[in-house]
């Protein structure tokens, strides 16, 4: 028997499906020993939540039996390996399990993370979409007129025939193409490496590696940043980027908040170089309230939250999770595997 420890809140219906891939498999779930759920299918809980001393040695128990995890236990990260001893596989509940992973000293093991890629790509595409349309359509301006009601003909803009870039072509990068295009949008990738037969090729116009981001920002109107949070991406869209975009151009951030220079975006921000920005993520969260973006009138501002989908997200980390399950108990090759070089 394979026995599986699910350390965060899954509601039945997901906890029987996944009981149900194969008779070989023991799942173990307390749902007094997770964090309770914020919202319909959050994983993360409440901050400040804690086991008693008596509940935490009922979990380690649980944990002590554990080959594969779904999820970082809270409050046994950095100890996992030592908690965890038959531990071999963790399927992370989150895209970005890089940093995590590094934090619980997983990186140097041989121990398997899996991670959520993909799963919330399609909302992080709608809400990149959503900032493009508003701005776009002026939509603020419609607001306050409304408020007002003040009856004043203006002229609108379009997407159509507009360039997009995007920063970090991965999943969501590729979602967000494929929910451009329609509107006419010329599209811009940037990653990492490019090859001749790069699939990403399928996706845009033209493919940059990050050592010509400059060029790409410069032909940009709409920039979305999609990056993973490594050291290798670190305010990697410093000032010097931003300021290589194009006056006018509005920015989007649903990658990590740390691969943006937050104090240079908002520079640009106030002085109009750039005319908005629409952020789901930040260099520290919660945002501090003392932060300037709080007081822009052009910035949207979502407390990294735009893909909590209850109904959709954690159907698709269920059928993920599954499906490596399957793949882990016939010996063949996991999805989304980390990279544990470059955390992604």
């Amino acid at each position: 028997m394979t026995t599986v420890v699910v350390t965060s809140y899954f509601e039945e219906e997901h906890l029987r499906r996944i009981r149900e891939v194969d008779g070989r498999l023991r799942v173990l779930y307390r749902e007094d020993l997770v964090p309770p759920p914020r919202w319909p299918g959050d994983h993360a809980g409440p901050e400040g939540w804690r086991r008693s001393p008596e509940e935490d040695e009922e979990f380690l128990a649980l944990l002590a039996e554990a080959e594969v995890l779904y999820d970082f236990p809270r409050g046994h990260t950095r100890d996992l390996s030592q908690v965890v001893p038959k531990l071999r596989w963790v399927q992370a509940s989150m895209a970005g399990a890089g940093e995590v992973a590094k934090k619980a000293g997983l990186v140097e093991t041989d121990i398997v993370v899996t991670t959520a890629s993909g799963v919330y790509s399609g909302p992080l595409a709608e809400f990149v979409v959503m900032a493009m349309l508003q701005h776009a359509k002026g939509l603020e301006r419609l607001r306050r007129d409304k408020a007002e009601r003040a009856w004043r003909p203006a002229h609108a803009d379009t997407l159509e025939g507009k360039t997009l870039c995007i920063v970090g072509i991965g999943n969501i990068g590729r979602a967000i193409a494929g929910r451009a295009r329609p509107f006419g949008m010329r599209i811009l990738g940037v990653k990492r490496t490019v090859h001749d037969e790069d699939p990403a090729r399928n996706h845009a116009d033209a493919l940059y590696g990050t050592d010509r981001l400059h060029e790409a920002l410069a032909e940009a109107d709409y920039v979305a940043v999609t990056l993973p949070g490594t050291p290798e991406t670190h305010h990697l869209v410093d000032e010097e980027a931003i300021r290589s975009m194009q006056k006018g151009a509005y920015f989007v951030n649903v990658g990590r908040g740390a691969a943006v220079d937050e104090r240079g975006l908002v520079e640009a921000l106030r002085e109009g170089h750039l005319s908005g920005a629409a952020l789901d993520v930040f260099e520290v969260e919660p945002l501090p309230r003392e932060s300037p973006l709080w007081e822009l009138d052009n910035v949207i501002i979502s407390p990294h939250s735009t893909d909590n989908l209850p109904g959709l997200t954690n159907r698709l980390q269920t059928d993920l999770f599954c499906d490596n399950l399957r793949r882990y108990l016939d010996g063949e090759p996991l999805i989304n595997v980390l990279d544990k070089k470059l955390l992604y």
